[in-house]
Protein backbone atom coordinates (compact mmCIF):
# COMPACT_ATOMS: atom_id res chain seq x y z
CA UNK A 1 0.00 0.00 0.00
CA UNK A 2 1.29 3.42 -0.89
CA UNK A 3 2.28 5.41 2.23
CA UNK A 4 0.42 8.63 2.96
CA UNK A 5 2.40 11.66 1.94
CA UNK A 6 3.09 14.34 4.54
CA UNK A 7 3.46 18.01 3.73
CA UNK A 8 4.67 20.96 5.76
CA UNK A 9 1.88 23.21 7.04
CA UNK A 10 1.38 26.51 5.29
CA UNK A 11 1.77 29.78 7.22
CA UNK A 12 -2.06 30.13 7.27
CA UNK A 13 -2.52 26.61 8.59
CA UNK A 14 0.06 27.21 11.31
CA UNK A 15 -1.78 30.34 12.47
CA UNK A 16 -5.12 28.46 12.47
CA UNK A 17 -3.62 25.63 14.51
CA UNK A 18 -2.12 28.04 17.02
CA UNK A 19 -5.42 29.88 17.35
CA UNK A 20 -7.29 26.62 17.95
CA UNK A 21 -4.82 25.57 20.66
CA UNK A 22 -5.07 28.99 22.31
CA UNK A 23 -8.89 29.03 22.35
CA UNK A 24 -9.05 25.43 23.53
CA UNK A 25 -6.65 26.23 26.37
CA UNK A 26 -8.76 29.21 27.50
CA UNK A 27 -11.92 27.11 27.74
CA UNK A 28 -10.09 24.20 29.35
CA UNK A 29 -8.58 26.44 32.03
CA UNK A 30 -11.67 28.56 32.64
CA UNK A 31 -13.01 28.06 36.14
CA UNK A 32 -16.44 26.45 36.13
CA UNK A 33 -18.78 28.29 38.46
CA UNK A 34 -20.82 26.17 40.85
CA UNK A 35 -24.05 27.15 42.58
CA UNK A 36 -23.65 28.66 46.00
CA UNK A 37 -24.75 26.38 48.86
CA UNK A 38 -27.20 29.14 49.75
CA UNK A 39 -28.86 29.09 46.32
CA UNK A 40 -32.54 30.06 46.27
CA UNK A 41 -33.23 27.46 43.60
CA UNK A 42 -34.33 23.98 44.59
CA UNK A 43 -31.38 21.87 43.47
CA UNK A 44 -33.58 18.82 42.88
CA UNK A 45 -36.33 20.41 40.78
CA UNK A 46 -35.95 21.65 37.22
CA UNK A 47 -38.89 24.06 37.47
CA UNK A 48 -40.70 26.06 40.12
CA UNK A 49 -44.18 25.42 41.47
CA UNK A 50 -45.56 28.45 39.62
CA UNK A 51 -44.11 27.18 36.34
CA UNK A 52 -45.58 23.72 36.85
CA UNK A 53 -49.05 24.93 37.89
CA UNK A 54 -50.58 25.80 34.47
CA UNK A 55 -49.49 22.42 33.14
CA UNK A 56 -51.31 20.66 35.96
CA UNK A 57 -54.36 22.90 35.69
CA UNK A 58 -54.75 22.16 31.98
CA UNK A 59 -54.74 18.45 32.75
CA UNK A 60 -57.26 18.90 35.56
CA UNK A 61 -59.66 20.81 33.30
CA UNK A 62 -59.60 17.88 30.89
CA UNK A 63 -60.65 15.69 33.81
CA UNK A 64 -63.47 18.01 34.96
CA UNK A 65 -64.32 21.44 33.58
CA UNK A 66 -65.22 22.63 37.09
CA UNK A 67 -61.95 21.42 38.63
CA UNK A 68 -60.75 23.81 41.35
CA UNK A 69 -57.21 24.00 42.63
CA UNK A 70 -56.79 23.40 46.36
CA UNK A 71 -53.21 22.51 47.19
CA UNK A 72 -49.60 21.90 46.33
CA UNK A 73 -49.18 18.55 48.04
CA UNK A 74 -45.84 17.59 49.58
CA UNK A 75 -43.99 15.11 47.42
CA UNK A 76 -43.35 12.85 50.39
CA UNK A 77 -47.06 12.88 51.30
CA UNK A 78 -47.74 11.27 47.94
CA UNK A 79 -45.11 8.62 48.65
CA UNK A 80 -47.03 7.77 51.81
CA UNK A 81 -50.44 7.94 50.15
CA UNK A 82 -49.52 5.45 47.43
CA UNK A 83 -47.07 3.49 49.59
CA UNK A 84 -44.46 3.44 46.84
CA UNK A 85 -41.00 5.03 46.68
CA UNK A 86 -40.69 7.88 44.19
CA UNK A 87 -37.61 9.27 42.45
CA UNK A 88 -36.08 11.44 45.16
CA UNK A 89 -33.33 12.59 42.80
CA UNK A 90 -35.94 14.39 40.70
CA UNK A 91 -39.05 15.02 42.81
CA UNK A 92 -42.32 15.95 41.13
CA UNK A 93 -44.76 18.74 41.84
CA UNK A 94 -48.16 17.42 42.91
CA UNK A 95 -51.27 19.59 42.52
CA UNK A 96 -54.57 18.70 44.15
CA UNK A 97 -57.88 19.59 42.50
CA UNK A 98 -61.50 19.12 43.50
CA UNK A 99 -64.65 18.90 41.42
CA UNK A 100 -67.70 20.33 43.24
CA UNK A 101 -70.00 18.76 40.67
CA UNK A 102 -68.47 15.32 40.85
CA UNK A 103 -67.50 15.55 44.54
CA UNK A 104 -64.20 13.95 43.68
CA UNK A 105 -60.50 14.81 43.90
CA UNK A 106 -57.76 14.67 41.29
CA UNK A 107 -54.00 14.80 41.85
CA UNK A 108 -51.76 15.77 38.94
CA UNK A 109 -48.02 15.08 38.92
CA UNK A 110 -45.68 17.34 36.93
CA UNK A 111 -41.95 16.95 36.38
CA UNK A 112 -39.67 18.60 33.80
CA UNK A 113 -42.58 20.48 32.27
CA UNK A 114 -44.73 17.43 31.61
CA UNK A 115 -47.63 15.63 33.24
CA UNK A 116 -46.22 12.25 34.22
CA UNK A 117 -49.14 11.00 36.28
CA UNK A 118 -52.65 11.75 37.51
CA UNK A 119 -55.05 10.00 39.81
CA UNK A 120 -58.67 10.43 40.84
CA UNK A 121 -58.39 9.67 44.52
CA UNK A 122 -59.27 10.86 48.01
CA UNK A 123 -56.13 11.55 50.01
CA UNK A 124 -56.40 10.07 53.51
CA UNK A 125 -57.02 12.60 56.29
CA UNK A 126 -53.99 11.35 58.22
CA UNK A 127 -51.78 12.40 55.30
CA UNK A 128 -53.36 15.62 54.05
CA UNK A 129 -56.19 17.80 55.42
CA UNK A 130 -59.56 17.06 53.80
CA UNK A 131 -60.73 19.43 51.10
CA UNK A 132 -63.59 20.54 53.39
CA UNK A 133 -60.98 22.13 55.68
CA UNK A 134 -59.35 24.09 52.84
CA UNK A 135 -60.27 27.01 50.61
CA UNK A 136 -59.88 26.91 46.83
CA UNK A 137 -56.77 28.73 45.61
CA UNK A 138 -58.26 30.20 42.44
CA UNK A 139 -57.72 29.80 38.71
CA UNK A 140 -54.43 31.70 38.48
CA UNK A 141 -51.13 31.66 40.33
CA UNK A 142 -51.25 34.85 42.40
CA UNK A 143 -48.96 33.95 45.32
CA UNK A 144 -45.20 33.92 45.87
CA UNK A 145 -43.29 31.07 44.26
CA UNK A 146 -41.40 28.37 46.13
CA UNK A 147 -38.10 30.08 45.23
CA UNK A 148 -39.20 33.17 47.17
CA UNK A 149 -40.04 30.92 50.10
CA UNK A 150 -36.53 29.44 50.02
CA UNK A 151 -34.99 32.90 49.76
CA UNK A 152 -36.81 34.03 52.90
CA UNK A 153 -35.84 30.86 54.73
CA UNK A 154 -32.17 31.33 53.83
CA UNK A 155 -32.24 34.76 55.49
CA UNK A 156 -32.76 33.06 58.85
CA UNK A 157 -29.54 32.66 60.81
CA UNK A 158 -30.51 29.19 61.99
CA UNK A 159 -31.65 27.85 58.61
CA UNK A 160 -30.76 24.20 58.10
CA UNK A 161 -29.75 24.69 54.47
CA UNK A 162 -26.74 26.71 55.58
CA UNK A 163 -25.50 23.62 57.41
CA UNK A 164 -26.87 21.02 54.98
CA UNK A 165 -27.08 22.64 51.50
CA UNK A 166 -28.08 19.36 49.85
CA UNK A 167 -30.93 18.71 52.29
CA UNK A 168 -34.07 17.45 50.55
CA UNK A 169 -36.79 20.05 51.15
CA UNK A 170 -40.51 19.61 50.57
CA UNK A 171 -43.45 22.00 50.31
CA UNK A 172 -47.13 22.46 51.02
CA UNK A 173 -49.21 25.35 49.69
CA UNK A 174 -52.78 25.52 50.99
CA UNK A 175 -55.26 27.89 52.54
CA UNK A 176 -56.92 26.43 55.64
CA UNK A 177 -60.41 27.59 56.48
CA UNK A 178 -60.23 30.77 58.56
CA UNK A 179 -56.95 31.97 57.02
CA UNK A 180 -57.01 35.19 55.00
CA UNK A 181 -54.27 33.98 52.62
CA UNK A 182 -52.66 30.74 51.50
CA UNK A 183 -49.67 29.53 53.51
CA UNK A 184 -46.41 28.12 52.24
CA UNK A 185 -44.98 25.46 54.53
CA UNK A 186 -41.40 24.25 54.12
CA UNK A 187 -40.28 20.85 55.42
CA UNK A 188 -37.23 18.71 55.77
CA UNK A 189 -38.50 15.93 53.49
CA UNK A 190 -37.29 13.33 55.96
CA UNK A 191 -39.68 14.66 58.61
CA UNK A 192 -43.10 16.00 57.63
CA UNK A 193 -44.36 15.94 61.21
CA UNK A 194 -42.84 19.33 61.98
CA UNK A 195 -42.39 22.22 59.50
CA UNK A 196 -39.14 24.16 59.44
CA UNK A 197 -40.66 27.38 58.07
CA UNK A 198 -44.12 28.85 57.40
CA UNK A 199 -44.97 32.09 55.58
CA UNK A 200 -48.02 33.91 54.32
CA UNK A 201 -47.86 33.22 50.58
CA UNK A 202 -49.22 36.69 49.72
CA UNK A 203 -47.54 39.06 52.17
CA UNK A 204 -44.40 37.02 52.80
CA UNK A 205 -44.85 37.42 56.55
CA UNK A 206 -43.35 34.63 58.62
CA UNK A 207 -45.71 32.60 60.78
CA UNK A 208 -45.07 30.66 63.94
CA UNK A 209 -44.05 27.07 63.30
CA UNK A 210 -46.42 24.75 65.10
Amino acid sequence: MRPHATYPLSRKALWATALFICVTSVFACKKVSTPSPASTADIRRSMTAAQAFPIAQKEARVWRKDAQWYEVVPYTSMERAFAIPLADAKPSWFFRFFSPGGQSEYVVEVVDGKVVGSNETILPDYIEPPVAELQALGDKWTVMDNTALLEKYLQKEDNLLAQFPSMFVDYRLAQPQGQAHPLWTLYNAQNLTKPIFVVDAVTGESRAVE
